[in-house]
């Protein structure tokens, strides 16, 4: 058995330990300016974010949020144990307590919780049993969240984990009507021989789960692998970790597409003439790409907006390419929905329709 998953690579991306983790969350402003709050222990915001502290889509969102008035506050995954505290009570009366750092958050006040991050997975406190032990017991104090703030999630978290599921996004995107690629899912070796022969001998490879790991303070990326008959040299050990397995599309340009509500904005996604032969844009720096805001057609549009909605969606991005026959194909979905990158190069102004939806929500 290899000590790496046959046909993938792992990538190093980012050392976290030389990154300035910003934060835009006022309590640590508060902080880090050595400010005195001579005001109440508490704080009453409007909107939770919950994520992780390099994030920048939560503090691009979490200023225009403070530009119009709302309120807010930050928990990150970072966060805990050390710094979150919760409380849920339930019996001979039903609250809620909430602590971050030295402040109680009224969580009853709360209109809307923007959910993108929260995987305590990512600092490691103890090891072996004790640290699974640790993340089970966080990830259902999760659910119990979701189930105490009865307000307006972006995205809801079971509707998110549900979205990230591969098999799911391919089936619902071709039940919708979108074209997809012959695909496997497999750790049957020989299953993933006959797949590789009947596309002829033209697929790639990629993860069923998220393309980013954190381990050891470090990320770790596996983007999509071409594929040919070497990495089925050892292909007995392809059933240690299963692999999706999809017909290679000869791709003219990528569209990525965030949908906000039932609003859609799409850019197209161009190598340049030296980079135009490649399997994963991450692959590519950004400055070998061109960045372009189109206009689709409204039957995609509404293909987009139809399945942001059929998997209980309010924010997300699309990724499709198109071929050389003009063909579009449909990828995958990310209910995160990650811009920030595109809107550095095109000016789309998602930051202010994420804003404007969040604004509505708390209004009502």
């Amino acid at each position: 058995m290899t000590k790496r998953p046959l046909m993938f690579n792992f990538l190093q991306k980012l050392d976290y330990k030389d990154v300035l983790r910003r934060n835009t969350n006022p309590l640590e402003l508060l902080d880090k300016l050595n400010i005195s709050d001579t005001g109440s222990n508490q704080v009453s915001p409007k909107v939770l974010i919950l994520t992780k502290k390099l994030d920048i889509e939560a503090d691009v969102i979490g200023i225009k949020l403070l530009k119009n008035g709302i309120d807010y506050i930050k928990i990150n995954e970072e966060d805990i144990p050390l710094d979150f505290g919760v409380e849920f009570r339930v019996g001979s009366k039903r609250e809620l307590f909430l602590k971050l750092r030295h402040k109680e958050i009224l969580a009853e006040n709360i209109k809307v919780v923007l959910f993108r991050y929260f995987d305590p997975k990512f600092l490691k406190y103890l090891d072996g049993i004790h640290q699974m032990f640790f993340e089970q017991q966080w990830y259902q104090l999760l659910n119990c969240l979701q189930t105490s703030l009865m307000c307006q999630w972006i995205n809801n978290p079971k509707n998110t984990f549900e979205a990230e599921n591969r098999l799911y996004q391919l089936k619902v995107a071709q039940d919708l009507g979108f074209r997809i690629p012959d695909t496997s899912i497999t750790n049957i070796p020989f299953s993933g021989i006959k797949f590789f022969d009947q596309c002829s001998k033209n697929i790639v490879a990629k993860v069923l789960h998220h393309h980013e790991i954190v381990y050891d303070e470090y990320s770790y990326r596996f983007p999509t692998s071409v594929i040919n008959s070497n990495h089925f040299l050892e292909s007995d050990e392809l059933k240690y970790a299963p692999v999706i397995l999809q017909e290679r599309i000869d791709i003219s340009e990528e569209i990525r597409i965030t949908v906000v509500d039932q609003k859609v904005y799409p850019v197209r996604i161009t190598a340049n003439k030296y980079k135009n032969n490649y399997s994963d844009l991450h692959k590519i720096e950004e400055k070998f790409l061109n960045f372009e805001r189109i206009s689709i057609e409204k039957n995609l549009e509404k293909l987009c907006i139809n399945l942001n909605r059929k998997m209980g969606l309010l924010l997300s991005s699309i990724d499709l390419v198109v071929n050389k026959k003009g063909e579009i194909h449909f990828l995958e979905i990310n209910p995160i929905g990650d811009w920030n990158w595109l809107e550095k190069h095109v000016d789309l102004g998602i930051a202010d329709s994420i804003s404007e939806l969040i604004s509505r929500f708390v209004e009502k």
